[in-house]
């Protein structure tokens, strides 16, 4: 699959599993056998290609359906047909509303870049952080094993011992990752070194399946492509970084003087000797948002015929981090264009 066939995999996910859906979740709409329309069953098998949490027992959902209701394993509480981590609670609803409480406070914190908040949170961590990484907006990297992510902690300087988190080494991941690389090829290239046994294994079956084979020629003949999920998940974010920017200048500026959407500029701040043109992203880092918005937002102040000077501020939703900043002076040094580079925290 393709780095555009993985995120539609993700957006398909997220449109299968947004908030809404997540809060009127039922224990049969968690986990269950013979369902293969579960939300477990989407973290762990329909996904599995955006970052494999294969290897341990259901236990890994905090409560799971025993395929032989008469077989109750010992170290868990057990019902009538479930089983689940004693902690959780004492009866099935309880212990799933519980469950659902934690999912749902992840994807809080995965949304907002909290993600130190998730080491405490009672799920395994092999499945926590896949759900992590599913609403995170790829700012983590799709590694889920123990073992794996401890070498990879090691090699980027980290001390690994009792006291280390997996948000920890997740947050040093991020830091090293190449701008230029998707958090899918950093992950292949991860396992590649640092991935041990079965797991390697089924990393490079995966890693296989996306190959791409060149060729020396190209098809010009019309096509029609169709993705299977829509863009309505950047469209919200997107929206919800527009109105928090808009809120920040509004407070700053006053209300009257920013204009949303006119002549499709995301958002104009108008001052006495100058106007600033704001280009919303959604992306996940600031060097992705910067490479889809100049070329936008360079037509919009050309094409405006107002004689002030010009502000060109590309918006998004992270901060940069040192390779982003090095991007963004490369730009400037190089083509002598006088751009910022603004977060908006959502």
């Amino acid at each position: 699959m393709t780095n555009i066939e993985l995120n539609g995999l993700l957006n398909e996910f997220l449109t299968r599993w947004q908030i809404e859906d997540i809060r009127n979740m039922k224990l049969n709409d968690y986990v269950g056998t013979g369902n293969r329309d579960t939300f477990c069953q989407w973290v762990e098998t329909k996904t599995r290609i955006l970052g494999s949490i294969k290897g341990m027992t259901s236990i890994k959902f905090g409560i799971y359906e025993r395929k032989k209701p008469n077989k109750k394993p010992k170290n868990y509480a057990n019902g009538k047909k479930h089983s689940w981590l004693r902690a959780y609670g004492n009866n099935e609803n309880e212990v799933f509303e519980n469950i659902k409480s934690d999912i749902l406070q992840i994807i809080k914190y995965s949304e907002n870049g909290n993600f130190n908040k998730i080491d405490d949170i009672l799920l395994p961590d092999l499945f926590k952080w896949k759900v992590a990484f599913l609403y995170s907006n790829e700012r983590l990297i799709p590694i889920f094993k123990r073992d794996v992510l401890f070498s990879i902690g090691k090699h980027f300087g980290l001390t690994i011992n009792r006291q280390i988190t997996i948000s920890q080494i997740h947050e040093k991941m991020i830091l090293y990752k190449p701008f230029n690389k998707s958090v899918y090829d950093f992950m292949f290239e991860l396992y590649e070194r640092f991935g041990k046994g079965e797991d390697k294994l089924e990393i490079e079956k995966e890693k296989n399946i996306r190959k791409r084979k060149g060729t020396t020629k190209r098809n010009t003949k019309p096509q029609i492509r169709t993705t299977s999920s829509t863009s309505f998940i950047v469209e919200q974010k997107h929206n919800k970084i527009q109105e928090a920017l808009k809120e920040k200048l509004s407070t700053k500026y006053g209300e009257e003087n920013v204009i949303l959407e006119e002549n499709y500029v995301d958002v104009k701040l108008l001052q006495p000797d100058y106007i600033g043109f704001y280009e919303v992203k959604s992306s996940s880092y600031a060097s992705q948002c910067i490479r889809e918005a100049l070329g936008q937002v360079l037509q919009y102040s050309f094409c405006d015929t107002d004689t002030r000077k010009k502000k060109i501020i590309v918006v998004g939703q992270y901060p940069a981090n040192d390779q982003d900043l090095g991007y963004i002076n490369y730009i400037k040094e190089k083509l002598n264009l006088d751009f910022e580079y603004l977060n908006i925290s959502i």
